[in-house]
């Protein structure tokens, strides 16, 4: 806040220009300057401009500075010959003189030269790219207060879901209750994976009983026995074939017999051959190994479909049962294990854990 030296008012918008000699303050309207004005003056201007007092008393050179009053009253020559036309012919680009007249007969005078006149132009430009990056910032603001918003919906979202899930978890009971469901949902996941691990075994056969010995060729005893069966099996059909299990010591054996060989694992390339195999097996039940060239007397091999290693112990528990209580019928389809109790009005029972087993036999004690 300043007190202006012509009207002595207080200025209390800011808007006042500072004398350089006096470092006195004048309000616009004793300036007689505009807002746009005073906005388009450099600060070279603002602190290089003179009060009319200050002006007044600097000694005057020559009448060129003299205020414009009219077309009568401008001569920039001296001299008597000197003719009013003389401005328009050749004006002084290096001084711009223009007058301010008030209600109170004060007369100002402000000089621009064209270094001001230049500064005028590249504030304008200044103004103008200043314009352009905040239409810029304006849209990366727009953009960021939009990602910041879908953020805050997922947030939103995340926080419903955690809330439900501590509503849920707090109206579980606490003790057995949650073990039994923890321990029901555990179960749950260890079923589908087995049924998931199964169903990735459907083109796969084990070969049991089947002589071995070093640096056998798995493939071409695979096709062998195929065609013993009766199955023709080129070397498109089988993808692989490799023995599994712990290799056998040589002081292994009972009574000077052998040991027994390992699993021979076959994939092949479709179900409809491996299902080929598995009907001539059953059709061919009993085939030995007589006239393949494998080495040992000869002995009964047998063709089965391979099952994981939960579903084997189920079904090796079936056989047990099913031989202790009597019953008729254990098999295997499609990796799944079935049991039919004597009867033909029975319905078969699939068996895909141990409570099944209890379910259907009604014990596991034997």
């Amino acid at each position: 806040m300043a007190d202006c030296a012509g009207c002595f008012n207080k200025v209390t918008d800011g808007r006042f220009l500072n004398c350089h000699n006096c470092q006195k303050s004048y309000c616009l309207h004793c300036t007689n300057y505009t807002e746009e004005f005073l906005n388009f003056m450099g600060p070279v201007q603002r602190y290089s401009w003179k009060c009319v007092e200050c002006k007044s008393a600097e000694p005057k050179s020559d009448n060129t500075n003299t205020p414009v009053r009219g077309s009568d009253n401008v001569n920039m020559h001296r001299g008597a010959g000197a003719r009013p036309s003389a401005l328009s012919s050749e004006p002084d680009n290096s001084v711009m003189e223009v007058s301010f007249t008030d209600n109170q007969h004060l007369n100002y005078t402000t000089r621009l030269d064209t270094t001001g006149a230049s500064d005028i132009q590249q504030l304008v430009v200044e103004l103008r790219l200043f314009r352009e990056e905040m239409r810029a910032l304006r849209v990366t603001v727009a953009t960021l207060t939009t990602k910041i918003d879908a953020c805050d919906g997922r947030i939103d979202s995340l926080c419903t879901r955690v809330e439900a899930l501590e509503n849920n978890t707090a109206s579980v009971s606490v003790g057995k209750n949650t073990e039994a469901s923890l321990a029901d949902t555990v179960a749950q996941l260890r079923l589908e994976l087995n049924d998931r691990d199964q169903d990735m075994l459907l083109n796969d056969v084990e070969l049991s009983n089947v002589p071995e010995q070093s640096g056998e060729n798995t493939l071409h005893i695979v096709a062998t026995l195929g065609q013993k069966l009766g199955v023709t099996l080129s070397e498109h059909d089988i993808v692989d074939a490799t023995r599994v299990g712990r290799a056998p010591r040589l002081d292994e054996g009972t009574q000077g017999q052998p040991a027994r060989p390992r699993l021979l694992v076959v994939r092949l390339a479709r179900r409809a051959v491996r299902d080929r195999l598995l009907q001539a097996a059953r059709v061919r039940r009993g085939a030995t190994t007589e006239g393949t060239g494998l080495p040992g007397p000869d002995c009964r091999f047998y063709v089965n479909e391979r099952l994981t290693f939960v579903n084997r112990r189920l079904f090796q528990k079936a056989r047990q049962l099913k031989e202790h209580y009597g019953w008729r019928y254990v098999w295997t389809r499609d990796g799944r294990i079935y049991v039919l109790r004597p009867g033909t009005e029975s319905p078969r029972h699939r068996i895909r854990t141990e409570l099944d087993l209890s379910r259907v036999f009604g014990t596991l004690d034997i």
